[in-house]
């Protein structure tokens, strides 16, 4: 009889089979701990970003908050609102917060919000002269973009001196994150703070096939003018091929995979997509509760496509299209997006309670820590018996066996689920703030 069981194996990728043994040199060079200004900013950010949910009047819990309301819109898929914080009579900073998916709300198009999340293939960033080469999912930019003629105004005008800041929870915190891109790629706002996410999906990418094509053309420019200046053009063709190759060879057709143990980052190191649209690797600032399934969306770190990734067939056209293509959607260390920006990832213990661990500078650092934290589903077929996590058997309906069924995996769900409720992440980042600012030892706050 054919059986799942949940087990100790994670189905990863295998640019991401090393992530345990690589990491203490994550560790050692891009985690550290959360400052003092970054635990408060993010308690600001995530209330702010909690009372978007509010079902009627937002404006008191805004100005509860010490703020001033500004615009507010909504569309059958999200909802935003726009706050100023102001000293006397000066504007300092102006928020934008976008709410993520409200299922329960009866103003949601259920059936569009659905198909607009399905809509997970890739779409420019930015389109135009000089546009980065960077690819965002089709869906979340297409509701970003229904509200953006409306907010957009507000952004253009933030007053002199003043800050533009964004957030928001899940989706909202994707589409938070295009409308800080936006800012700077369509209205040249320049005078923006880092973009605050929570239990968010990835929805940025590089164009590995844009950058490739565009590399062919700087290759085919520097053959062209060495050869009109009567210069070596057939080393600069040579140099080219070279570069073109060295950028090929992780994806080439047939390359084996990464081997646990070794350190993948030192074979290659994937372009951020941050970096490549313009902005700073600290630019977006997200956090993650360990236990929270929607910010592996899209991710190598699936379980799914770990398992695909796995075998042999499916690793060696990946391979193909890679060195085809460049790396994308469906390479070897990529399944749809990659995480961006700076990882703030919440893990809580009964003897310690939440702690926060902070990654600079590593864009593969969620992949890594999901690998290491989740637990994958085991999809092996077994005949009469199953070999339980700590090496016995028994058949499949006898008693006393260590067999996991569906339901632990249901349950599992449930409560991942449960860690991704806009009011856990405010709740987690209180406890954090109250922690540090009151030197309270307690776990029970």
């Amino acid at each position: 009889m054919a059986s799942v069981r949940l087990s100790n194996r994670r189905l990863v990728s295998p640019r991401f089979a090393a992530a345990s043994a690589s990491a203490a040199r994550s560790n050692s060079s891009s985690s550290s701990q959360i400052t003092d200004a970054e635990l408060k900013g993010a308690s600001v950010a995530v209330r702010l970003a909690s009372h978007v949910y509010k079902v009627g009047d937002i404006e008191p819990w805004v100005r509860r908050e010490g703020f001033t309301l500004m615009a507010e819109g909504e569309t059958n898929c999200t909802r935003w609102y726009v706050c100023d914080k102001r000293a006397g009579e000066a504007t300092t900073h102006r928020w934008v917060i976008v709410r993520g998916a409200a299922w329960n709300n009866e103003k949601v198009d259920r059936v569009r919000l659905s198909t607009q999340i399905g809509k997970a293939w890739p779409s420019p960033l930015h389109e135009g002269k000089g546009a980065p080469p960077v690819v965002v999912h089709t869906g979340v930019k297409e509701m970003a973009d229904e509200f953006w003629p409306d907010v957009s105004p507000w952004i253009a005008s933030t007053p002199t001196g003043a800050r533009v800041c964004f957030a928001g929870h899940s989706l909202g915190g994707s589409m938070a994150m295009l409308l800080m891109a936006w800012s700077k790629l369509r209205l040249g706002v320049d005078h923006l703070d880092p973009c605050w996410t929570f239990g968010s999906p990835p929805v940025l990418a590089s164009d590995g096939w844009e950058m490739r094509k565009r590399r062919g053309a700087d290759i085919s420019e520097s053959v062209a003018r060495a050869a009109a200046d009567g210069g070596d053009w057939v080393g600069e063709l040579m140099r080219g091929v070279t570069a073109f190759g060295a950028d090929a060879g992780e994806g080439r057709a047939g390359a084996s995979t990464p081997t646990p143990g070794v350190d993948t980052e030192t074979r290659s190191t994937r372009e951020d997509a941050l970096r490549v649209a313009g902005f700073e690797s600290d630019s977006v600032r997200a956090f993650v509760l360990s236990n929270d399934p929607v910010p592996r969306m899209w991710l190598a770190a699936d379980p799914l496509f770990g398992a695909a990734a796995a075998n042999e067939t499916v690793a060696s056209l990946m391979s193909a299209r890679e060195w085809l293509f460049g790396r994308g959607m469906l390479s070897r260390g990529r399944f749809l997006y990659d995480a961006a920006g700076t990882l703030y990832w919440m893990r809580w213990a009964p003897e310690a309670g939440t702690a926060v661990t902070v990654h600079r500078g590593d864009p593969d650092a969620l992949c890594e820590e999901l690998s290491r934290d989740g637990s994958g589903v085991d999809w092996e077929r077994m005949d009469d018996t199953t070999t339980s996590p700590e090496g016995g058997s028994g058949s499949a309906e006898g008693g006393g066996t260590e067999e996991r069924s569906w339901l632990d995996a249901g349950l599992r769900s449930v409560v991942g689920a449960m860690d991704h409720n806009a009011q856990n992440y405010v709740d987690s980042i209180q406890y954090l703030n109250v922690r540090r600012f009151t030197g309270s030892s307690s776990k029970a706050l």
